[in-house]
């Protein structure tokens, strides 16, 4: 595997037509065949996360998420809205202890998700779960015991829906649950960690997030070439970084939501919510105390913290 650590270059390999997405899919099909373990969900599945497919079925599916998240835009923002008065109201109190990622980012995105697609409580547990097939460190069972859930969740929803529909809500669902999780509360916590001794309303909060749990994205050469220097042929897998402290903020700010026909398809609402955490918090005469941060094992492709606690003042 090669690796790009230049933000230009990085860029024009992610939106060169010489490159195609790493398939998911395949590599469970290769572990089926070598393990001798039936992953037939797991790899329905991953055919229709957007971000490990191309082509035609890439542009399909695309289309449908892209008009369900349109349909429901207002009650998204709308639910949101309401979780996070729930949880500033319940929580943010002077003595608390929260977690950044438990107690707050993922039951922000819990609310986001069950107003694009149907109250499914199976659904929303199971999106927490199935970004970990993507990690190396996985052990079989524990991508076995994540394939059965899909399975049983696709057959326990055997009603008006069918099995496209289902799979599109699963992907959903499972599309933000490490990027906006993540994301959201490791800005938090780069802001409180720069403002140690700062009230929330005696500080300038950026427009977006400072920061991303996803650091790079991987793309497959399909032709031999060069690129800038860089040297490819066919099968070449390329790791392209698109967020590192050695790029400017202006180029880490332009990548943080992807490129091109895989730009992520909740840039929108991502934003709409950043900018209403940070107004809510502005207003805030709390101060964050920074106590401890701890990182998942499971961090392929993305940075995700498993805890992040804090105590508010």
């Amino acid at each position: 595997m090669k690796l790009i650590n230049d933000a230009k270059i990085a860029k024009a390999v992610i939106l060169s037509p010489d490159f195609a997405t790493y398939s998911m899919a395949d590599r469970y099909r290769e572990l089926s065949h070598r393990a001798g373990i039936d992953f037939s969900a797991a790899i329905k599945l991953l055919e229709y996360l957007p971000v490990f497919i191309d082509g035609e079925n890439h542009q399909r599916i695309r289309k449908v998420m892209a008009k369900q998240i349109s349909r429901t835009k207002d009650s998204q923002l709308s639910a949101a809205r309401q979780r996070l008065g729930d949880l500033f109201q319940g929580s943010f109190h002077p003595g608390a202890e929260i977690d950044l990622v438990a107690d707050f980012a993922q039951h922000l995105w819990r609310s986001i998700v069950a107003s694009i697609v149907s109250e499914n409580e199976g659904l929303l547990d199971l999106v927490d779960e199935i970004p970990e097939l993507f990690s190396p460190l996985l052990s079989i069972r524990e991508r076995a015991k994540i394939n059965a859930k899909i399975e049983a969740f696709l057959q326990s929803n055997s009603g008006a829906d069918d099995e496209d529909e289902r799979l599109i809500n699963l992907c959903l669902g499972s599309l933000g649950a490490r990027p906006f999780v993540g994301t959201l509360s490791l800005s938090l916590y780069d802001i409180f960690r720069s403002h140690p001794n700062s009230r929330m309303c005696g500080f300038t909060w950026p427009q977006s997030f400072p920061s991303s749990s996803l650091t790079y994205v991987d793309r497959m050469c399909t032709g031999a070439g060069d690129y800038s220097g860089l040297s490819v042929k066919e099968g070449d897998r390329v790791r392209c970084i698109t967020q590192s402290s050695s790029y400017s903020g202006e180029e880490n700010s332009r990548a943080l939501f992807g490129f091109g026909a895989h730009t992520c398809l909740g840039k929108s609402i991502s934003e709409r919510v950043w900018s209403l955490v940070a107004e809510t918090l502005s207003k805030s005469e709390l101060r964050a105390e920074c106590l401890s941060i701890t990182m998942s094992p499971h961090n392929d492709p993305f940075l995700m913290p498993a805890t992040i606690k804090i105590r508010l003042h």
